[in-house]
C-alpha cells in the first residue's frame, strides 16, 4: 500500500465520523477534514485536495451526498460511499463504490487498499466483504 493517504470524511454523525477517522489513522491515513454539508465537504476540498472523500449520502441540513460526492469527483477526487443507503450506481467514473452501514472500521483499511488497486487499474488482492464497486 502507498504511504498514507489524505481523506476526506463527508459525514454528518459525529460519532461515526470519529470512529472512521480512528480507523483511518490506525491504517496510517489522514483525515484532512470532516464535512456535515455539500457546501462545507467542497470547502475542504479546495483547501485540502485530499486523495480521496468517504461520503455518506444523506448529510446534514437535508444535502445530497451523491451530489456532493459528483461534484467532488468532477473536481478529480475520487470518492467511495459509506453509507446504511447505498446507491445501485454512481453519477461519475471516479465514484467507485460503496461500503453499506453498518461496517467494521477494522475494515477500512481493506477497503482503502482495494480502492486504491481498482484507481491503478488492478484487481484487488484481497476484496472485503463491506465493499462493493460500481
Amino acid at each position: 500500500m502507498a504511504d498514507g493517504l489524505r481523506i476526506l470524511l463527508v459525514e454528518d454523525e459525529a460519532l461515526v465520523a470519529m470512529l472512521v477517522e480512528d480507523a483511518l489513522a490506525l491504517h496510517g491515513h489522514v483525515v484532512t477534514g470532516i464535512a456535515d454539508t455539500e457546501a462545507e465537504a467542497l470547502a475542504l476540498a479546495t483547501a485540502g485536495r485530499p486523495d480521496l472523500a468517504l461520503c455518506d449520502v444523506r448529510l446534514a441540513n437535508g444535502d445530497c451526498g451523491r451530489r456532493t460526492a459528483t461534484a467532488l469527483a468532477e473536481r478529480g477526487i475520487p470518492c467511495l460511499f459509506l453509507s446504511g443507503n447505498c446507491p445501485d450506481d454512481a453519477d461519475h467514473p471516479l465514484i467507485l463504490g460503496c461500503v453499506a452501514k453498518p461496517f467494521h472500521t477494522a475494515a477500512l483499511g481493506q477497503v482503502i487498499e482495494a480502492t486504491l488497486a481498482r484507481l491503478r487499474g488492478e484487481t484487488p488482492e484481497r476484496m472485503p466483504g463491506e465493499l462493493r464497486f460500481y
